[in-house]
This record gives structure tokens, sequence and C-alpha cells, in this order.
């Protein structure tokens, strides 16, 4: 597989054509004159020419180049275009031929071409890659390896750059390394070599473009802006070679970028996969040729810097290209192959007997992953979680406690913008106790080495087993025997838990994983140590990745949810845990939780827990039994009024239900039934509450559907409505008059006009001084009432006062909130006066089933004494001005953010691609949404324009979460959402 003739390609330079020669070139040999600039490239001369006929680029050939590699390349260039992949154009001469040639001062002969200029955007220059531009370009390769898949063949060259003959390069060339790096070069070239010689039989050959990369591929932006790889240029290295190539190529591309996470370039195997139909073999040479290619880059690059001194591009690129080796380098074969393999067919869990055992001890199964007990109550954010969970589990015990390998420890994950690279993947399984215990054989082992703090131990089927954290006993030495039941040795005690830890591996090969590795590289590493779990006795995990179970069960849910179900994200994790302000996944990632305003005292609070727990333990029945929690909860919420002469509540189930209720009510106490709403207001799904539900987003036809009963007011947006600025309120009020006197002449006089006290699903948006009390006087002034549709933006939220209205001077006659009055448990309630509430007698008796129950009252009494006791409110006064100021920062430097809306912990950041007109970005905004998930912030889109960010966190929000949110918001903005 060594070409002959290699040698004699390391030491072309470039040709000598200044900008003022090849101008000349140009129009002697063309016709054309247009403005020069060199574009870069390591053995030929390429001009980009900009003139009246639009951009072109002049190619001189080095003179090495045979004419027929050059038709070669024009070929496959018009076999792309004709299979509809935007590839440059040759452009004929003044002769009419395709190919020039010229004679150069020297008496080389070079061929020249001028090719089309594809318009478009290399990727090269974008520090970070979505999955989903990461798979568009490996479907792009794809397609282009296809389409020459079935070009008979090209004329024969030797090259460097084909991956066939690697090795034979590095070898030749590495002496031009400095010295420091040639051994690492070699020896990573030379085991990438071995592990393809494997499989090399099994390669198949043809025709490959040799250099699909992110600075050869051509992207333009798709209907939603996001940059769609579209072409490709540059077929200088044109070959016939083993078609898995083409996609180390471009693998090997991508190691400068960042990504979502490394099972990235999993993804990108699959969608080259699926236009050429990868063998097994071809998988499994793909990650020895990264490293290879890798390799040949670094000795390459470093060569033509030796014979061409002035060679600026070769000189930029070597940073790049060493950047790329050693990120391909710490990434082993064994495991990206695994990787690669797992989604073509997951594999088999592999078994092993049980090998050791505690004597006299039967282990109890201790789980530590995202969802284990022993990280309830954010005990995982402790600096030294696990030791403190061992350590309390242990303490005072001689049980013997298994820790399964194959968990995501949560204890090794933390909120973080690159948690991505933290490692909470377990690759050992672990014996604990609280005190000594010794380990014994349970089969026929083999010493194989010993340590101080540990033992090797060989099976018969020649694995090897790794104990850590054991003391052998005496006569336990390399080359040494063990029978079943024979003692290897007592474990010792861990300082930091305080508890005895003895660590298991089972691995195939001569030497020691780490004990942990990234949650993306765990389909990787999982098969490198099967058996370990069966090794103690235990069944052996689940092969199937996270991410493929998530994609699985959204399958599942999306067969029996109805299409119109609200959904977050295009590929959402599975969510298993959820603490203060983050939520956890199967991975053990944390996320920042910026959307969950129904969590108002955190996710699983323990005072709201302990409280609903300990009344489904003892009573929950319903409110026609006579018990204390229900007037404790209604005394306790009225309290919170302070003196607008509030005295009645009717508990539900929710929102919906609350403002249904309300309306019945409004509508009873008046003897009328129209109803004045406010546009982009949502307040619930039932039919009343929708038929006030206005919001074109929520219901495209809101507008034209809503019954006669209810008539519209302008949404008092003073950043977008009507009227703008924070004088805007007497006009909206004006106009609000207009529309009660015009009820009261038509003889349908309102029975009560209903608003969100800050406009929440307008994203936030603060009401101008003095207009909802202002309307609600107006309405009052009609004989009708005002309802405060406190459901989103009630309890403390705004940190100015515990209802929103309050802080707007406006005295309601009825409140209905829900959401956050049971942290998570189905609550809901109508606070108004005896003698508006005391109507609904007229209609029969009011009764809800679990609206007050005594489980419900427990965790509504919980949350109000949290919000006090804990000063959530003033912490979202405190943090929620915080987070406005470091937004409003933000703005400054970024156009995008058009404003920051509303209060405390009820906020939107509003985002305009044109800040004069305010044109919404609706796009942006979600593709912002998608990015920041893979940074961990879990944050959506709000306003029937989906244009503004929700900001409605649980209060417990801290200043280090606001930091974490701006800084991914900042890194999102700066480096785009490709």
């Amino acid at each position: 597989m060594e070409g002959s003739g290699l040698a004699s390609t390391y030491e072309r330079g470039r040709p000598e054509v200044d900008e003022a020669a090849a101008g000349r070139l140009l129009a002697h040999l063309f016709g054309v004159a247009g403005t020069l600039s060199e574009l870069g490239s390591q053995q030929d001369r390429n001009y980009l020419v900009s003139g009246v006929d639009g951009r072109h680029v002049l190619k001189i050939f080095h003179a090495a180049t045979p004419p027929g590699l050059v038709e070669d390349q024009l070929a496959a260039m018009r076999l792309l275009a004709g299979a509809g992949i935007p590839a440059p154009q040759p452009v004929p001469g003044l002769d009419g031929a395709h190919r020039q040639h010229w004679t150069a001062a020297d008496g080389a002969a070079h061929t020249v071409v001028l090719l089309t200029f594809v318009e478009g955007t290399q990727l090269v220059g974008v520090p970070r890659l979505s999955r989903r531009v990461a798979r568009a370009l490996a479907r792009l390769a794809g397609r282009v390896s296809a389409a020459l898949g079935g070009v008979p063949g090209v004329h024969a060259r030797d090259s460097q750059w084909d991956l066939r003959v690697p090795l034979q390069v590095v070898r030749e060339l590495v002496g031009s390394v400095p010295e420091d790096r040639r051994g690492v070069v070699l020896d990573v070239a030379e085991a990438a070599w071995a592990a393809v010689e494997r499989v090399a039989d099994g390669l198949p050959t043809q025709v490959v473009h040799g250099d699909i990369t992110d600075d050869n591929v051509v992207a333009v932006p798709a209907a939603d802006g996001v940059l769609e790889p579209v072409g490709v240029i540059d077929f200088g290295d044109l070959a016939t070679s083993w078609r898995i190539g083409e996609l180390a190529v471009l693998l090997a591309s991508m190691l400068h970028h960042e990504f979502a996470g490394l099972d990235v370039l999993a993804d990108m195997v699959d969608a080259f996969d699926a236009g050429t139909g990868l063998t097994e073999a071809e998988v499994r040479a793909a990650w020895p040729l990264v490293q290879l290619r890798c390799a040949v880059l670094v000795v390459s690059g470093w060569q033509q810097l030796a014979i061409d001194p002035g060679n600026d591009y070769a000189a930029e690129r070597m940073d790049h290209e060493w950047a790329c080796f050693e990120r391909a380098r710490a990434l082993p074969v064994p495991v990206m192959t695994n990787l690669f393999l797992a989604r073509r067919t997951p594999p088999a869990p592999v078994t092993c007997p049980q090998l050791v055992a505690p004597r006299g001890a039967t282990p109890q199964v201790l789980p530590l992953g995202p969802a284990s007990e022993g990280h309830d109550d954010g005990r995982w954010l402790d600096e030294h979680a696990e030791a403190h969970v061992l350590g309390a589990r242990t303490a005072r015990t001689a049980t013997v406690y298994a820790i399964p390998e194959g968990e995501y420890r949560l204890s090794r994950s933390r909120p973080a913008l690159d948690a991505a690279a933290l490692e909470p993947f377990s690759l050992v399984a672990e014996f604990v106790s609280g005190q000594a215990f010794t380990l014994e054989a349970t089969a026929v082992l083999e010493v194989a080495g010993a340590r101080t703090d540990g033992v090797d131990l060989r099976t018969g089927d020649g694995r090897l087993l790794v104990l850590g954290g054991l003391a052998p006993s005496p006569g336990v030495v390399p080359g040494e025997r063990l029978d079943r039941g024979e003692a290897i040795g007592t474990a010792v005690a861990d300082a930091e838990s305080a508890c005895h830890r003895v660590r298991v591996q089972l691995v195939e090969g001569d030497a020691a994983l780490p004990a942990f590795c990234r949650a993306d590289l765990a389909p990787g590493y999982a098969p490198l140590v099967g058996g370990t779990n069966g090794a103690i006795g235990l069944p052996e995990p689940d092969p199937v990745a996270p991410a493929v179970a998530s994609a699985a069960e959204q399958a599942r849910r999306n067969r029996f949810l109805p299409d119109n179900t609200e959904r977050y994200y295009a590929e959402p994790p599975t969510i298993v845990r959820g603490w203060g302000a983050y939520l956890v996944d199967t991975e053990a990632r944390a996320y920042l939780d910026l959307v969950n305003n129904v969590a108002a005292v955190g996710h699983s609070h323990p005072a709201v827990r302990r409280a609903v727990s300990r009344s489904l333990g003892l009573l929950n029945t319903n409110s026609r039994f006579l018990y204390r929690s229900l007037g404790d909860f209604s005394e306790r919420l009225l309290a919170t009024t302070g003196d607008g002469g509030y005295d009645s509540v009717l508990l539900v189930n929710s929102g919906t239900e609350a403002v249904d209720l309300a309306l019945r009510i409004a509508r009873l106490a008046t003897g009328r039934s129209q109803v004045i709403a406010h546009r982009e207001g949502y307040h619930g799904w039932s039919m009343a509450a929708d038929a006030i539900t206005t919001s074109a987003y929520d219901n495209p036809s809101a507008l034209h559907t809503r019954p006669s009963w209810v008539s519209l007011a302008e949404a008092p947006n003073p950043y977008r409505g009507r009227y703008r600025g924070p004088d805007a309120g007497p006009s909206y009020l004006r106009d609000a008059g207009r529309l009660v006197d015009g009820l009261v002449a038509n003889g349908t006089p309102p029975a009560a006009v209903v608003m969100e006290s800050i406009l929440g699903n307008a994203g936030g948006v603060v009401p101008p001084p003095g207009y909802f009390a202002g309307v609600i006087d107006l309405v009052h002034r009609a004989g009708g009432l005002g309802i405060a549709d406190e459901v989103q933006v009630g309890y403390g939220r705004t940190g100015t006062s515990f209802w929103a209205f309050q802080a707007e001077g406006a005295r309601p006659d009825i409140i209905v909130c829900a959401k956050a009055m049971g942290n998570g448990f189905p609550l809901g309630a109508v606070i108004t006066r005896r003698e508006i509430s005391s109507v609904l007698g007229r209609e029969g008796l009011f009764f809800s089933t679990t609206g007050g129950s005594p489980a419900a009252c427990a965790a509504g009494l919980a949350v109000l004494e949290v919000i006090e006791g804990e000063g959530l409110m003033a912490r979202a006064r405190e943090v929620g001005s915080y987070l406005a100021g470091q937004v409003a920062e933000l703005a400054r430097r970024h156009p995008l953010v058009g404003a920051v809306h509303g209060r405390g912990f009820y906020q939107g950041v509003e985002l305009v691609s044109d800040p004069e007109l305010l044109t919404p970005a609706a796009v942006e905004a979600a593709l912002l949404c998608e990015s920041l998930l893979t940074r961990g912030v879990i944050d959506q889109v709000t306003s029937e324009r989906q244009n503004v960010l929700k900001v409605k966190p649980p209060m417990t929000l801290t200043t280090a979460d606001v930091d974490h949110y701006v800084a991914a918001l900042d890194d999102v903005l700066s480096r785009g959402w490709t």
C-alpha cells in the first residue's frame, strides 16, 4: 500500500507568481480583469478575482501536476454540479479551452484554470458547531462520496494526502517536526496504523474528493438563519483512495471546533453512513484514520515551512494542526470506535461470573445515580457530596454496600457553562463499608500485580481485574494463584468519606482505564469495562445510552399525546430530578431552570415535601369534611392581601379553574355577561378561560373565534404597543374608557375587566403607571368588577409586593392565583369579598374534589412559610434587580437584545432584529433557546411574536445563577448558534 513516488511530492513549493503577474496571466489567457487577492494553498497559487462579472478563482497548478489530473478535477466539479451540489465550474479561456498553459521563467510548465466562485461562508472560523450543522456537513460529504462513487477512476497519482499511505508519510517527514514532538507523533501514527491494518482488507476504494473540510465546504443561511453546508470547493486532492478516508478527513477538520458534546462526531458518522452505507470495517477504521490524518497534517505542515518559509498560510495553520492532533490522540481508538459502532448496533452486555466478594457479607446495592435518595435535598451540590453520602450511610455499621459501575454519578455534576466537560460516568464498581472488611476470591485468579493500595488479578479468560483501596493479604504476590475463598486483601480507610472503599474494574489488556469519563463518551468507554458489575455479583448496566433512551421516550410519548401538546426542545433531555433552581437529566447533567415559576420555592423543597407526605399519610379527603388545614391556609392566604377587604377564598385545582370560576362569579354578581379582556393575554384552556385568551400564539384563531360576550382592550405595552413610553398610560386609558362607554351605550355594560397584573404572556411587560388601577376604576363606574389574574406573577415573585397588582396601586374585586401556590401540587384560588362570592349560591353549592384538600392546604401553607421564612420576596427584588442590570449591560454589546421587561423574578428579554423598527427576532429566539440548552440553561420563548425569553425561575435563584445565565447568553450571542 505504500507508494514509491511520495518523496517527490514533499518538496513542492508554490509557483512564483505574484499578484501583478497573476493579473497579466488572467487578462492574457481569459480576457478577464479584476482585483486579485491571494488565497491560501500548500503547493499551488490561488487568487480570488473580484471583477465586474462577479468573483472567480484563478488557480495556477504546481508544475508537477499532470494535466490529466487537472482534467479529472474539472470533471468532478461538473459531476457534482449535475448532482445538485454547488461546486466551482471552469471558465473557458480566450481560445475556448478550460485548461490553459503558462511557462514560468524557469521553464516549468504550469496548468492554469479560472473557476467560478461558490458564494457562501466557510465554517472554519465558526468556534462552536451545533449538532445540526455537523450532521449537515457529514450528509454533504456523504452525498459527494455517493456521487463520486460512480466514477470509474481517475489518473493515478502519488499523494502525501492518500490515507492508504499515512504512516510512510509520517516516517519520512517526522524529522521536520520539532524534536520534543517527534516521538509522540510517530507513536500515535504507528498505533493508529496497526488498528487500520486489522481491517484494511475490508475497506472499499473509490474516487474521493480527499479534502472535504470545514474550510472547503461552503455554507449559506437556511430559512431560520443557521448556516447550512451546501457546496464543496478545492478539488486538488481528488484521487482514488479508501472511501472512509473522505469521512476521516472531515472529522479531523472538526477537532478545533467546540461542540455540545463529543458524541457529535458519532452523529457525523451516522449522517455520512446514511448516504454511503458504510461497512463495519470502515467504521472501525474511521478514528485511527482521523489520528493519522492529523499526524500527516502536522508533519506536512512543518515540512512545507522548511521548504517555503514565506508560506504564511502554512505557518498560520501549524498551531491549528497541532491542537487537532492533540485532541485526536486524547480520544483513544477503542473508545471512539465503540462510540461509532454503538449507533449501528448497541453492544450486548458483557457478562462475567462473580470473581470477588466481601468475606462473610452480602452487600446491599447503593446507587449513586441522578435519582439516588442519597442526593435528596440538594446534597449533591456539596463540595464533597459523595463522601458525605457514603459517610452518612456507612457510619457505625459493618454493612457492606456495592456501588454499581455504569452510573452517571450526580455527585460529580455541577450547574456550569462547560458541564459537558465534567466526568460523571463511573467506569468502576465499589464495595464500601463503615468498617474494614476482607475481600476474597470467588473464582480461580492469578495475581498479576500488587501495590500497597491495590491488587491486579488475571482471570481465566485473560482479562485484568484491577482492585484499588485494598491492602494485599500476605502471600498475594505476582505470579501466585488464588483459589476460591482465599483472601485478596483488606479494605483501607478513605480519609475523605471516613469509610472503607474498594474500587473494582474489569478490563481487557494490561492497564486500568480512568475511573470516570465524560457523559458523551460513556457509550465508548462502557464496553471496555463490561463485566465489572458481574465481577462483584451485580447485574450489568443497560447498554442503551441515555440520549438514545430519551429519543425512544419522546417517540413513546408522541404515540399517545395529541400533536398540539406543547413540547420543549427538538431533542429534549429526560429529566429525573429537580432541586432549587436546577433540573437534572439521566446523564447527571444539571440545568439552570429559568421557566418554572410553578416551583416558586424551588424544586423539591423539603418543607413542602414533608408537609404533603405527612398529610397524605395522615388525612387527605375533601373540603366537605371539617379539618383545620383549610382554615389555617385560607387565613394565611388572606393575610397577604393587606387592607383590600378580601375575606373570602374558594380553593380549586388550577389557574384555569380559578379564572373560569372568577368569570362565573363576576357575571352572577353583576347580572351581566360582557367581559373586557386585553389583547395578547393568556388565561387558561377551559371554554370560558380560553374565550378571554387572546394570544395569537396560544390560539392563532383567538381574535376571530372569540364569543360576542368578550370585548378587547389594547394590551398596554409601552415598549411596542399602540402607545409607547412611560407616559403612555393616559392614552391607553382613554381608549379603554371609550370601549367601556361604547358597551354601556350598546346596552351591554361590562360585568368585569380581566387582566394580568404584569403582562406575563407578552413577556413580563409592566403596564404604564396608573393603567391597571385606572381601567378597574372605569369598569367600577360602569357597575362592573375588576379581576386580577395573578396566576403567573403573584406570590412575591415581582419582589416589590406579594401581589403584583399591589405595586400598581390597583384594587381588584377578585384575585385569581395558582401555579406557585402549591409549588407543583395542584392548587388554585379565587380570592374576593363575601358579598361577591355569596352569589354562587344562586346556582347551587360549590365544591372542588381536591381543591382545598388537606394535602393541598398542607402544600399551600408550607409554600407561604418558606417564602416568608427564607426571605424569597426580598431575594426576588435583589437578585432580580441584579439580573436586569446584567442583561441590560449585555444589551449594550448585543443589539439583538432590545429590552428587558418585568420586575423581580418575572422578566422577559425581548429580542429584535431591528432596534428601530422593533422587528421581532422570533427565529433567533428559538435558536437561542436550543443553544442555551447545550450550555446548561433551560429557557423558552413567550409572547405571541415568540421573541421574548422567559425569565421566571424558581425564587431560589442566586446571583451566581444569574452569572451563569448571562455568561451563556453572551456566549451564544457572541459565537452564534450554528
